[in-house]
């Protein structure tokens, strides 16, 4: 029995509790390598006994897995461990590549809904639309597993094949399609346009490999049009980042040689590291304003830093998310990887616009936003007040657009989407997205439809009147409260149902999108929301008085 036990899968703890005697016996003189010696021996210890003695039978790899989790996660959220089956994530975060269908999935009681579909992915090929729903996976019943679990069966290596069987709600169709997995790449320039006024706009929403090169063909392509351009709008919200090195050349588009873009400063000083653009730009006088949203992080931030820090660009929008951490991957055994936090970035000012605070002075990691005691102030190329700790501060900022309750709510309870799946079924396709029209009969359509599927709208103020008329019958004051009770909620009756009527605008531009979404997957929501889009208006007016632009860029009229 005993040589039973320390044979096979426990020989391993054998030989890691002799190495760690050992190492703890070399390395006493050394506090923090005792430390360390000491903790991987007490870890060794827990995870043989548990697995040795626990009720239960346990999972080794996930035992490890969840004890590797806690102990990343107790440092920052990029701090991250990625085991051999999650390691297509990395890769699509880092590339905006991965193997696999080309749908996204939603589940909605026992139904799983493809929320949407890629373009040119072989989903959409095939004729796969929004709205369908999977039935069953390689002859597995979708509704018997987790959606977890249907994403894993739809992703997989290039080549390989998933059979899929679909019903078509709305027109009561059963149908099965076996695919052949592809590389799907989610392009980082998906729309680019010429506006009026000349004015180009660019749409940059990752920084994957080669994206600088999609910007300057896309440039160049505008820039080659007849009258050529007289500014340009690089947006760059919901942008979340990417390749730092993209980051840099794409600034390069935009900047001489020898000019500061981002500097990294970590803990190992000998891999502290500034990058500089190298090459001749593509376009340095160009007027140029650049987009940003809370969710413009990492890369996103480093390239807008360096336009502000530098006087090329200006920033309109909202304060960007603060991301200016750098993180490094690192091969681990098994194929298996780990992302470290590995230095914080700093703009050519010097500035480092990371917005939360970890700090591990005590036994628990500590986070906070970065209180403006502390945050420090720099100077722009032309002596404009930038400051650290806060993500990038737009040069002219403007409140994000907040849809109506009733708005959100339909979007939330989905059906703007089942709407929109309706309309593709029952109208032809306009001839591009501009030619979208949503009418008053369409509208009157909408109304409609929300009425077969029973759709009630429940405001905030209905749902605290819920609370406060259950507050007032445990008080025991309902028969006194009761008619007044009554009347207000009758009359918040009367104004959510005059919400479908008040709120038409909002709702309508999200209807419209949705739908020309259908008809031009990734795309006909940015062309159709483009002309209405007041952040874009903004950005060309700036465009167009150059004045006003050359006033912010140089405050003092240097």
């Amino acid at each position: 029995m005993l040589r039973r036990r320390f044979n096979g899968k426990w020989l391993w703890a054998v030989a890691l509790g002799a190495t760690i005697v050992f190492a703890i016996r070399a390395f006493r003189t050394d506090d923090r390598y005792f430390d360390i010696i000491k903790s991987l021996d007490i870890y060794a210890s827990v995870f043989r006994n548990l697995n040795t003695y626990y009720v239960d039978s346990l999972s080794p790899m996930r035992l490890m897995q969840t004890s590797v989790d806690a102990m990343t996660s107790s440092l920052d959220p990029y701090t991250t461990f990625y085991p051999e089956q999650d390691v297509s994530d990395l890769t699509f975060q880092t590339t905006g590549k991965y193997g696999g269908t080309g749908i996204a999935i939603r589940r909605e009681s026992n139904r799983v809904i493809i929320a949407d579909v890629y373009q040119d992915s072989p989903a959409e090929l095939a004729g796969i639309k929004p709205g369908d729903e999977i039935e069953a996976i390689d002859g597995k019943a979708a509704d018997t597993l987790s959606t977890e679990a249907i994403s894993n069966m739809l992703r997989g290596e290039a080549g390989t094949t998933v059979v899929i069987q679909l019903f078509r709600p709305y027109l009561h169709q059963h149908f099965t399609i076996k695919l052949v997995r592809a590389e799907i790449n989610i392009r980082s320039v998906p729309y680019a346009t010429r506006l009026p006024n000349r004015i180009g706009y660019i749409c940059l929403q990752q920084f994957t490999p080669g994206c600088s090169e999609a910007v300057k063909k896309n440039l160049d392509s505008l820039k080659n049009l007849p009258g050529g351009l007289s500014g340009l709008i690089l947006d760059l919200r919901n942008n979340p980042g990417g390749l730092l090195e993209e980051a840099v050349k794409t600034a390069n588009l935009f900047l001489p040689p020898g000019q500061t873009v981002v500097s990294l400063r970590g803990r190992i000083k000998s891999w502290d590291q500034t990058f500089r653009t190298t090459a001749r730009p593509d376009d340095d006088s160009i007027p140029l304003v650049i987009l940003i949203d809370h969710q413009s992080a990492s890369a996103a931030e480093i390239l807008a830093g360096a336009m502000q820090d530098l006087d090329r660009a200006v920033i309109i929008g909202q304060r960007s998310y603060g991301k200016g951490l750098v993180q490094t991957t690192y091969d681990l055994p098994y194929d298996a990887k780990l992302k470290i936090t590995s230095a914080r970035y700093y703009t050519p000012s010097g500035r480092c616009i990371q917005a939360v605070q970890y700090t591990h002075d005590g036994p628990y990691a500590q986070l906070a936003d970065v209180p403006d005691s502390l945050r420090h102030t720099f100077y722009t190329s032309h002596g404009r007040v930038v400051r650290d700790g806060g993500g990038i501060e737009p040069d002219i900022p403007l409140q994000r657009h907040i849809f109506s309750e009733i708005a959100e709510d339909l979007l939330s309870s989905h059906m703007i989407f089942d709407f929109a799946t309706h309309y593709f079924y029952t109208h032809p396709q306009p001839s591009s997205p501009h030619g979208l029209h949503f009418t008053d009969t369409d509208y009157q359509d909408f109304l409609s439809f929300l009425k077969t599927h029973h759709y009630h709208f429940q405001s905030t103020a209905s749902q605290l009147l819920d609370q406060l008329s259950d507050e007032i019958q445990r008080q025991g004051w309902w028969e006194n409260l009761r008619a007044q009770t009554d009347s207000l909620r009758i009359t918040l009756h009367e104004l959510e149902e005059q919400q479908l009527l008040t709120q038409r605008k909002d709702i309508e531009v999200l209807l419209k999108a949705e739908i020309a979404d259908r008809y031009w997957p990734q795309l006909g929501e940015l062309i159709t929301t483009l002309p209405i889009d007041p952040t874009i208006q903004k950005a060309r007016d700036i465009l167009i008085h150059s004045q006003q632009y050359q006033a912010i860029l140089q405050p003092h009229g240097d």
